[in-house]
């Protein structure tokens, strides 16, 4: 992806610094989504910090941020597009930290065990869902379109599952801090699986048309 945005002759370190942080964040970000599902809905400690890992992707943000614009205010006229095309990325890298550390939150708010059909349903999703991370970092990493398009089929696939699922709960004899607690887990799964087919639209997709998983015929 860095060869045909910026072309094979581009000298520029600090764009392919930028690239690695974006991936660095994903890595961060998927580490969190790990320790915060075992947490929620297998039951188990939460030996880490997700706060402080936040932290670590916000400093990528800012990092990326920092990056592009020195970039731009060396070369203002050179590699525009690819250089907000690396914005909007980041943004969305960003987002997947926040949904990520969000998971960790409803933990509290559950007042007995994580088990049942709901749970064993998300863990199943959780289980779609993690795959991705790695995938969309590979698609724009190698610039590879069969990945980033099966990332966006991938969200196209379990987003409706996932409202049909909260629909579910809605209308169950749950109690009320266990039916938050999976509502929420499924919302946050569709946003993080939204980021993700975000990031993989910028492989596939012209700029004006990132963040829209069909592609122009």
């Amino acid at each position: 992806m860095f060869e045909r945005l910026f072309g094979s002759e581009t000298s520029s370190t600090l764009i392919e610094a930028a690239f690695r942080d974006v991936s660095g964040m994903l890595d961060q970000s998927a580490k969190m989504f790990d320790h915060a599902l075992a947490a929620l809905l297998d039951n188990q400690p939460l030996t880490v910090d997700l706060d402080s890992m936040d932290d670590v992707v916000d400093d990528g943000e800012r990092m990326v941020r920092r990056t592009v614009l020195e970039h731009l205010s060396v070369n203002p006229s050179k590699d525009l597009v690819a250089s907000l095309i690396l914005v909007s990325m980041v943004q969305d890298a960003e987002r997947i930290g926040d949904f990520a550390r969000g998971l960790g939150e409803l933990i509290p708010l559950a007042k007995s065990p994580r088990d049942g059909e709901f749970c064993d349903q998300l863990s199943t999703f959780g289980t779609q869902l993690r795959p991705l991370f790695d995938l969309c970092r590979q698609a724009f990493s190698a610039d590879n379109a069969d990945q980033a398009r099966q990332v966006i089929a991938t969200h196209t696939q379990i987003k409706p599952a996932l409202h049909a699922f909260t629909q579910r709960v809605a209308a169950s004899d749950l109690s009320a801090d266990m039916a938050v607690v999976y509502a929420s887990a499924a919302r946050i799964f569709r946003r993080i699986s939204a980021h993700l087919s975000n990031l993989a639209s910028s492989v596939v997709q012209p700029y004006d048309r990132i963040r829209h998983g069909d592609e122009d015929a």
